[in-house]
């Protein structure tokens, strides 16, 4: 190992105050979104830190009109912030997101606290992905601290709402010029996986429009559940389909998958109607997530769709059918290139992970790099963060090793500077 990397190694290893402070920055401002408030906040918190590391900044805030369509009630600013650090070399693009999932029940720990408990650092977005953003800050303060000098001119992203889609901060800045290089993205985790492809997401919301009535005089009326009901019999017909198709990536290993590949998704996800017993409901929404993967169009999920539903509204008895789709993310397929394999061998490094340990995976999963492959058309983009597999992302007490943490800083050093 270079002796400079093996310096900025053991400041790394030192910096825990530093790392639990930030964890405890950017963890303890709630940006859960829905509504997605407090972006602001945490950039005027953020901001500061960068400058002192020499990085010119700029909040980008997406305009209001461009949100508008996403069915989510959100609230206040999407603020994105962007620091770049320039001395002439080749740029590289750093990305977080800044948003995290709603709480649910089921912690034992402050999901805002950072709490140190057992080398497990927990919270919201310790591992999805706010705690990306306290290792990124600190590695570059240990760069600086060791005289090491990274390789690329460094452009630093901080964005909104990738836990919703529609319109997310980095899909913004892509269109407009912000993003250049080639994309790092700090998401993901301290297991030897390479992610070679994701899911794309569709909402799909079917009304049924009925009549209500005092349901003892049922016929005087119109069940918006009835009617429901033989559209979902046709769309469970496609969810077997659907659900028997594969992808030709591979999928993230696991017994209970219904194969090795990719697999589309057909969710019925929330269903409701109805104010009370004695009323017939005059209205009846289905909420339908679909999943689906890279040899898949978004037009063509949509059209079966449609088509699905209306042999269904051919047997209903509804007065209206109503389908809204909501585009979450396309899906996204790349290949393995030079920048994968620098992230491959940093991990190894760190590590001590072997080349054939490796294993390359499209996830079921979403995500706003997606939405930059279809911008820029880039496939050769390396995710890296400090949780792992068991770090609960998007579940109760939320974590991360801070071993991990200074493994992620280090996989990082490595990268950006060796």
């Amino acid at each position: 190992m270079d002796e400079n990397e093996k310096r900025a190694w053991e400041i790394a290893d030192g910096k825990t105050d530093q790392i639990l402070a930030r964890f405890k920055t950017v963890i303890g401002v709630n940006t859960v979104v829905p509504p997605g408030l407090n972006y602001d906040t945490l950039v005027d918190l953020l901001e500061p830190e960068f400058t002192r590391l020499g990085f010119e900044t700029e909040r980008v805030v997406i305009p209001d009109e461009l949100i508008a369509d996403i069915p989510l009630p959100l609230q206040g600013p999407r603020v994105n912030l962007v620091a770049r650090r320039s001395i002439g070399k080749e740029p590289v693009t750093i990305y977080a997101h800044m948003d995290v999932v709603p709480i649910e029940e089921g912690w034992q720990h402050d999901p805002f606290g950072a709490e140190l408990d057992d080398g497990k650092i927990y919270g919201r977005g310790t591992a999805d992905m706010k705690g990306s953003i306290a290792s990124l800050l600190t590695a570059i303060e240990v760069m600086d601290e060791a005289g090491v000098e990274p390789n690329y001119d460094l452009i630093v992203c901080l964005c909104t709402d990738e836990e919703i889609g529609g319109y997310p901060g980095i899909w913004h800045l892509a269109k407009n010029g912000y993003v250049q290089g080639h994309m790092l993205c700090l998401e993901g985790g301290q297991d030897p996986q390479i992610g070679l492809a994701s899911a794309g997401s569709v909402d799909v919301t079917i009304t049924t429009i009925g009549k209500s009535c005092h349901s003892g005089s049922n016929y005087l009326g119109v069940n918006s559940i009835d009617a429901m009901l033989p559209i979902m019999n046709e769309l469970a017909t496609l969810k077997k389909d659907v659900e028997n198709r594969e992808s030709t990536v591979l999928g993230v290993p696991n017994e209970k998958a219904p194969s090795q590949y990719m697999t589309p998704m057909f969710n019925f996800a929330i269903i409701g109607a109805g104010v009370k017993s004695n009323i017939v409901p005059a209205t009846c929404s289905l909420l339908i997530n679909r999943r689906y993967i890279p040899e898949e169009t978004y037009e063509n999920v949509t059209e079966e769709i449609l088509e699905a539903v209306e042999r269904g509204k051919a047997k209903s008895n509804a007065l209206d059918v109503k389908v809204d789709f909501f585009r979450v993310y396309p899906a996204m397929k790349m290949e393995e290139g030079p920048h994968m394999r620098k992230m491959m061998e940093a991990l190894q490094l760190v590590q001590g992970y072997r080349s054939d340990q490796f294993t390359g995976a499209g996830s079921s999963g979403s995500t706003d790099m997606a939405n930059v492959q279809q911008e820029l058309g880039w496939g050769d983009i390396p995710f890296c963060g400090p949780g792992r597999e068991g770090s609960r992302a998007h579940g109760a007490d939320e974590f991360v090793y801070l071993d991990d943490v200074k493994a992620h800083m280090k996989e990082l050093i490595h990268y950006l500077a060796f």
